[in-house]
């Protein structure tokens, strides 16, 4: 894996949004009938969340492959805006435009001031209506509790407060100028659109009240999570990045439907989306997706994976290898990897960018399990490592040991790239012994049957 030390500006940064999430995080105060949601603390006006938004959609359009299909657009305008109606804290200001970027990565995100991007895969993946409401409500709660300015706020905070914005307020009337100067660029990567497990959380409870009142299912929003995940797991790999996947999101969503009150006999679904969905299906293929960067011309991408697979003996375990890779042990484990798979960076250091690492990590709290204890080791790699998201995580076995399986995406040592990194971890006595499976996120797929084979066939010693 990749664990590349950021620049300190950027470390800083972090840290200090991680500190300042709680001190800043819209609460709720929850009882029987109508919850009464608050957006957090926010220096920015909602006429500034409108101006933003503006200026970030005029950026984006002419970056992204927009679907300019007026049927299309017509259907999507018509549930959202509907949705948009029940959304509490809904403001004068917000101006509810929709947009259908032309990818089939199955993807959705909002900016402030009601523009909400939903991408063409969304209509591909959704089984009926108001699962593709239950995205655009998701995301319409992102924009009444106003996450955008919310996190630049905090970013304010973590650079000196009012000191620096009263600074930077005199030097633009542009809002995204003033936010890049925070390090809040222009993007769909940009960090203001990288919300927490906390304003996730809160964009899934106002998205469920959001489904309740205007007739929906108020399941259907997470049960769209479970089903592109298990059918189309590398269609999703943007989407969980932008939208962590807690193992509590049911229930907690269970939990708020019980406050909203009785059950209704909701439809699920309307001739009119699976007219549209079929309509959509019709119109010309997505562009190819351009993905992550492409290797540098002066770099060779590594040979693929022999599928001889031949033993590899570490003495507590044993798996089975590709025998065009090469080992190299040390005494923190062992990396296993084709020729070309390891990057040396401009410092001297190297990085792998290819194959699998073996190593043991011991945890530091007392008693521990071994869910907690992936948790610990993934907040340590995240302290050298801020752009580490956990996409999905789930339990498995390997030959009858519990075993937690962790899908990640982080920066590649590679310029220009991201990765994805499959971590495996299992306990062995007082320690856990982690594997990790990686691979440029742009061939990850081609890889993923080689490390398949490879976890399928440990051995643990006993």
């Amino acid at each position: 894996m990749f664990l590349r030390v950021a620049c300190q500006a950027r470390r800083i940064l972090i840290a200090a949004l991680l500190l300042a999430g709680l001190a800043l995080s819209p609460p709720f105060v929850l009882g029987v009938g109508k919850p009464d949601f608050k957006p957090g603390y926010n220096f920015y006006s909602r006429q500034d969340d409108a101006q933003l938004g503006k200026e970030y959609s005029t950026h984006l359009d002419k970056q992204l492959p927009l679907l300019n299909n007026p049927e299309a657009l017509k259907y999507l305008n018509s549930v959202g805006k509907r949705l948009a109606g029940f959304a509490p804290n809904n403001r004068a200001e917000y101006v509810w435009e929709y947009r259908i970027v032309n990818s089939s990565q199955i993807n959705a995100f909002a900016l402030p001031g009601g523009y909400i991007y939903v991408n063409r895969g969304v209509f591909d993946a959704a089984e009926d209506e108001a699962q593709f409401a239950g995205v655009i409500a998701h995301e319409s709660g992102h924009v009444v509790m106003r996450h955008g300015t919310h996190i630049a706020s905090q970013a304010v905070l973590a650079q000196g407060g009012m000191a620096i914005l009263t600074g930077i307020l005199g030097q633009s009337s542009s809002l995204t100028s003033q936010l890049a100067q925070l390090g809040l660029g222009l993007g769909v990567d940009s960090l203001m659109l990288k919300n927490s497990r906390i304003l996730e959380s809160q964009a899934d409870q106002v998205g469920t009240y959001i489904l309740y009142q205007a007739g929906y299912d108020p399941h259907a929003m997470v049960q769209f999570f479970q089903i592109i995940a298990k059918k189309y797991p590398q269609r999703t790999l943007q989407f969980f990045s932008d939208h962590p996947n807690p193992e509590n999101r049911i229930r907690e969503v269970d939990t708020e439907i019980k406050r909203l009150g009785p059950a209704r006999g909701a439809l699920p679904d309307s001739p009119e989306f699976q007219e549209m969905k079929r309509y959509v299906a019709t119109l010309a293929p997505p562009p190819p997706s351009k993905g992550a960067p492409k290797i540098e011309a002066r770099r060779q991408a590594p040979p693929l994976p022999s599928a001889n697979l031949i033993p590899y003996d570490g003495k507590t375990f044993t798996f089975n290898y590709p025998d065009n890779w090469q080992v190299e042990r040390s005494e923190d484990g062992v990396a296993l990897f084709p020729p070309g798979g390891m990057v040396t960076g401009a410092e001297g250091d190297t990085s792998q960018a290819y194959g699998t690492s073996v190593s043991l990590y011991m945890p530091q709290q007392v008693n521990w399990g071994l869910v907690d204890a992936t948790q610990e080791l993934l907040e340590s790699m995240r302290q050298s490592n801020p752009q580490l998201h956990v996409l999905q995580q789930t339990g498995m076995n390997i030959r009858g040991n519990p075993a937690v399986s962790t899908l990640l995406q982080n920066d590649s040592p590679i310029e220009g790239q991201r990765e994805t990194d499959h971590l495996v971890t299992v306990r062995r006595g007082d320690s856990v012994l982690t594997f990790i499976f990686i691979a440029p996120l742009t061939v990850f797929e081609g890889y993923a049957p080689t490390f398949n084979r490879m976890l399928q066939s440990i051995e643990l010693a006993r």
